[in-house]
């Protein structure tokens, strides 16, 4: 259906004060990485600062695509572009913040990253968390399955997982065990946003080796975040949810090397000479 030009005015006019807010956040996330390169010792709430700021225009242009949708029937693709490209940024400044290891050899290196942060609560790690963890899901749908993004979600969803696991601090949760602790239940929601965000990305590689791809690369990604999924069960002494995890990890190995081998044997076949006649 035609667009009018009465609906096309009062689109643009709608949208104006969308776009006004959505150019103020931005020149304050370019101000602050300017500062940030005059102060290097506070990077890192800089970053944070930063991510605040870029994840409110993200929920702006996800604004200006529904008035888009509502008024005039068609995605902002646009808005959409922007909106992703700021999530990106997003991951890049957490990556700078707690790094983006997914096989990291000891959960304790979390406390060394954090310490860079210890201004910041275990509710804020948990809510910071939750917010991108929630962002990335808003983007996603709206996005829609039939978006020419769909499989790059995939490797959105395994670098979020990566962050969350990366903000929490593990030895604080062994140590303080006390239901009557400060923060006890805000540190278990977040271990378990961690444990739900690291099997849900390994189980989205999966699909996308199943469904797409058949690439030996994507299955190994999703046995590496098993695998961190499974370090933090034997942290937490989790011993029957790690045997569990073992069973799965080493089956997904075995589809790995059959695939391997399928490989190598095609390649011969493909080499070999013609018999001759």
């Amino acid at each position: 259906m035609a667009i009018s030009k009465a609906q096309k005015a009062a689109y643009n006019d709608d949208i104006k004060a969308l776009k006004v807010e959505s150019d103020e956040f931005e020149k304050k996330a370019r101000e602050i990485s300017s500062k940030k390169k005059s102060n290097p010792k506070l990077e890192p709430y800089y970053n944070l600062e930063m991510v605040n700021y870029l994840l409110k225009t993200i929920d702006i242009y996800i604004k200006m695509n529904d008035l888009s949708l509502n008024m005039l029937g068609i995605k902002n693709n646009k808005s959409l572009d922007m909106a992703k490209s700021n999530f990106s940024k997003i991951l890049q400044l957490m990556k700078e913040i707690v790094g983006d290891d997914v096989d990291r050899e000891s959960l304790k290196e979390n406390e060394e990253y954090l310490a860079n942060i210890v201004q910041l609560n275990p509710r804020h790690l948990n809510d910071l968390s939750n917010r991108i963890n929630d962002m990335l899901f808003t983007l996603k749908n709206t996005m829609g399955e039939d978006s020419k993004w769909k499989w790059l979600f995939v490797e959105l969803q395994a670098k979020v997982a990566v962050i969350i696991r990366n903000l929490v601090n593990f030895s604080d949760i062994l140590k303080y065990r006390d239901p009557r602790e400060e923060f006890f239940r805000t540190r278990i929601e977040h271990m378990r946003l961690a444990k739900d965000s690291l099997e849900e990305a390994a189980k989205q590689y999966r699909t996308k080796y199943e469904l797409s791809s058949k690439s030996r690369e994507d299955l190994k990604k999703s046995i590496e975040l098993l695998e961190a999924l499974r370090k933090v069960h034997v942290v937490m002494g989790e011993s029957s949810d790690a045997d569990k995890l073992k069973t799965t990890i080493d089956a997904a190995r075995l589809t790995m090397e059959a695939g391997d081998k399928k490989q190598d044997s095609d390649e011969k076949t493909r080499k070999k000479p013609p018999a001759k006649k």
